[in-house]
């Protein structure tokens, strides 16, 4: 098999996996708020959203630099990968022990405290887990990070449903998500294995180096995820918890969605690693084929997600959370940015170029702190959505202003407007049976306009040339 029909299995895999996972999750998503209402589901997206925060900071840039080493050097890949593992394990544990004992400084319920408490356990196995993706990214076999993601995924969804079934609360929620995420990190961990002999690496000298390197790449993601997540922290403390909710389930889209461009950079990351360092001209052409591909799927996003929010809050949530719609309207926007942020926060990184990057990215926590605090307290959980939206956008034009500075690459502006024009004609032709804002459309009505959207965008994608016959006759000959 060649090397481009690899790659296109498996990210196929991956998406595939990654949708079924989605899908299950969302199940679980609307019958907790079936269950607990928006207040209760306010409660679930403060703990959810607040360990978040410190498996971010526990990250510590890890998992990218691992990705890097292991693609590039000439190291054992098992004493590379067993280092990280068991820095990522020390970090986690630290991290999220300080994020439990922080939070009886916040002004949540005790019902809340006790939570993140249970919690702690689940996103401890989360972030370790995210860690060995990279093995899977290295060696092309993300199909058995799906077959991970939606064993977990199907465990949640089955306990979510019999706590549901039983009228139980919060506290059984989280647990049943504490559970799932033990089960993701089993199966990844007895998978990786496959590849390289997984043990605890105490080289403290290596240990040394790699902080020193992953520093600046830790502070970079660690600000970037601040701005992701800090807006849910902020209306948890400015605004009553049924606001929390109502913007939980709008968040939950986003969330789901921006997996799948991250999936595919990471896949795209050894490749962009290798020929960063080996072959300038050969990044150039992988990182623009990589750009035109994310356009194909970023700005349909967006079109199609800002007309259909209402019904897909409806769906998800219930009577009660159809109004979430509206900052999913701007989340759909936003999502669609993020989807380029992906791969060149990842050329970011193959380029070296990541104490560069620091700047932009502070500048973005310190402009989305700003405006949450502005916006926030006037316009509730409408105000954190717009503020994502100015801060990715932002962010991100610094990002790709720093690669085109040092390896000499355009956007592919030309690609781009074909993909915007052929997502404008589908908005416009949803718009013609779907308005954005009155009676959301049944589970069959939102698919067949999902159908319907999606075949007039690829229809009009070919008719004006962002997509040819002869590209998906070569990808499927590799």
């Amino acid at each position: 098999m060649t090397l481009l029909k690899k790659i296109a299995l498996n990210t196929l895999v991956s998406y595939a996996g990654r949708v079924i996972g989605s899908v299950f999750a969302i199940i679980a998503v609307g019958l907790m708020t079936r269950s607990l209402g928006q207040s209760g589901f306010g409660s679930y997206t403060i703990v959810v959203a607040y360990l978040s925060l410190f498996v971010i900071f526990a990250d510590l840039g890890l998992q990218s630099l691992m990705t890097r080493e292991i693609s590039v050097g000439t190291r054992d890949t098992s004493k590379v990968v067993s280092n990280f593992f068991t820095l990522r394990l020390l970090s986690s544990l630290l991290f999220l022990t300080i994020g439990f004992l922080a939070s009886f400084f916040f002004p949540y319920s005790l019902e809340v405290k006790i939570g993140i408490g249970l919690g702690v356990v689940g996103y401890f196995f989360l972030s370790v887990s995210q860690l060995l993706l990279g093995v899977f990214q290295k060696h092309l076999a993300m199909h058995l990070s799906a077959v991970a993601e939606v064993a977990g995924r199907g465990v949640q969804l089955g306990l979510v449903y019999l706590i549901f079934k039983e009228g139980g609360g919060l506290l059984l929620f989280i647990m049943a998500m504490s559970a799932a995420s033990a089960v993701i990190f089993f199966l990844t961990f007895i998978f990786a294995r496959r590849y390289i002999k997984l043990s605890i690496g105490l080289d403290v000298g290596y240990w040394k180096r790699i902080l020193k390197t992953t520093w600046p790449i830790a502070l970079s993601i660690v600000m970037t995820l601040i701005y992701f997540k800090i807006d849910t922290i902020f209306l948890s403390l400015m605004k009553p918890e049924a606001d929390v909710g109502i913007y939980g389930v709008a968040y939950k889209v986003l969330e789901s969605l921006i997996f799948f461009p991250a999936i595919f950079a990471g896949i795209m990351m050894p490749f962009l690693s290798r020929e960063a360092v080996f072959n300038k001209e050969r990044f150039r052409a992988i990182f623009q084929k990589s750009i035109k591909a994310i356009s194909i799927f970023a700005f349909p996003v967006m079109a199609g997600g800002w007309v259909l929010s209402y019904s897909i809050a409806g769906l998800i949530g219930g009577e009660d959370f159809v109004i979430a719609g509206a900052p999913m309207q701007a989340l759909f926007i936003a999502t669609g940015i993020i989807f380029f942020g992906n791969i060149l926060g990842r050329a970011i990184i193959a380029l070296d170029l990541q104490k560069k990057a620091v700047f932009a990215y502070l500048f973005g926590v310190v402009f989305n702190v700003a405006l949450n605090l502005i916006f926030i307290p006037k316009y509730t959980y409408m105000g954190a959505a717009w503020t994502t939206v100015a801060t990715e956008f932002l962010v991100i034009a610094f990002l790709f202003y720093l690669v085109r500075k040092h390896a000499g690459i355009s956007l592919g502006i030309f690609n781009m407007i074909k993909a915007v024009f052929a997502a404008a004609v589908m908005g416009g032709a949803l718009l013609v049976f779907v308005s954005p804002t009155t009676e959301p459309l049944s589970f069959l009505g939102l698919g067949l306009f999902t159908l319907l959207g999606g075949g007039v965008y690829f229809l009009t994608l070919l008719m004006v040339g962002g997509v040819s016959f002869s590209d998906l006759r070569g990808l499927l000959r590799g």
